[in-house]
């Protein structure tokens, strides 16, 4: 009877340290935000409207969307809000009608290139597109 006790307990506490090896192995999600548009070089048309797209891991919060500027030397130069409190998990955000007029309205100076970034607020989570360019015309 002792020994019938002393392998049941043997088992039990190996199929304990089983579940536990398993699970304590497991690598936690990581918890990050790629912005795949626009792409590097592309040209952007500052009239109509353009599809920002990003893929989300491990993200139920929300992000904010940021326009930065550069000069012909890649210097930073400016920053404006593109929109704040976007579900992650959505994946894209629709620019504009018209995203040119809020470009001329918030930058002294037309910048040369551009860089989207997302960042979730409060945390070190943020990600930024590659260099582009925007092209717009005044519409009268």
């Amino acid at each position: 009877m002792r020994k019938e006790v002393i392998v049941r307990l043997s088992i039990i506490i190996t199929l304990v340290l089983a579940v536990i090896g398993i699970t304590g192995c497991q690598t936690p999600v990581v918890s990050s935000i790629e912005i795949t548009s626009p792409e590097s070089m592309e040209q952007l048309d500052g009239n109509g409207t353009y599809e920002i797209v990003w893929i989300c891991t491990g993200l139920d919060k929300e992000i904010n969307l940021m326009l930065v500027g550069y000069n012909k030397n890649e210097e930073e130069i400016g920053m404006m809000p593109i929109d704040s409190m976007i579900q992650a998990s959505s994946g894209s955000y629709t620019w504009g009608p018209n995203f040119g007029a809020d470009i001329f309205a918030n930058f002294t100076d037309w910048p040369w290139w551009f860089k989207i970034e997302a960042e979730v607020p409060d945390t070190e989570i943020w990600d930024a597109s590659g260099f582009f360019s925007v092209q717009w015309s005044i519409v009268l």
